[in-house]
């Protein structure tokens, strides 16, 4: 990201009067994600291709699902997983179910932080989800219209695993 561009966007989040707490991602390209929100509340969209708007969204999620939780369940259903590309179920599942506000990069990330106690069958690394979506239409719907869209039974299971796994 050239300085000047950096500069333009600092100003804009100036001026709209958004503090800024932590650290601040900034996201080249952001078409179909918000920001790289890690746990709920509020998330800033930078849009460097068009008018250099800056958009504030809230988040309230149903429930909290902690780091442990997260990697207990992914490894206790690793039998389901069947490529790398299984990740995108579970990214779906935060994002329709709990609410989720969180770039695909970012989940990826998240997923390889995650502090598991066994070894897993497959990895998430970076271009998973981007991969899994260009592969896979359903992955764009909400999960809740899966079963009757025509998604593969191998996600359906594993997304209902994921459930009971999270106690969703």
């Amino acid at each position: 990201m050239k300085q000047e561009d950096i500069a333009k966007s600092l100003e804009a989040i100036g001026k709209s009067g958004i503090t800024v707490n932590g650290d601040l991602v900034l996201e080249k390209k952001v078409e179909y994600e918000v920001a790289n929100v890690e746990n709920g509340g509020i998330g800033i969209q930078i849009n460097h291709e068009g008018q250099g708007s800056v958009q504030q969204t809230e988040t309230k999620p149903k429930k909290e699902v902690s780091a442990d939780e997260l990697a207990q369940a992914i490894e206790n259903c690793q039998q389901h997983f069947w490529a790398n590309s299984a990740y995108a179920v579970l990214y779906c599942l935060l994002r329709d179910e709990l609410k989720k506000e969180i770039s695909q990069s970012g989940f990826e990330r998240m997923v390889e932080m995650l502090p598991y106690k066994k070894t897993r069958s497959y990895q998430c690394p970076t271009g998973t989800i981007a991969n899994a979506f260009s592969d896979n239409t359903f992955l764009r719907t909400n999960i809740s219209e899966w079963e009757t869209s025509g998604a593969p039974q191998r996600a359906v299971l594993l997304l209902q695993k994921l459930r009971e796994e999270l106690k969703l």
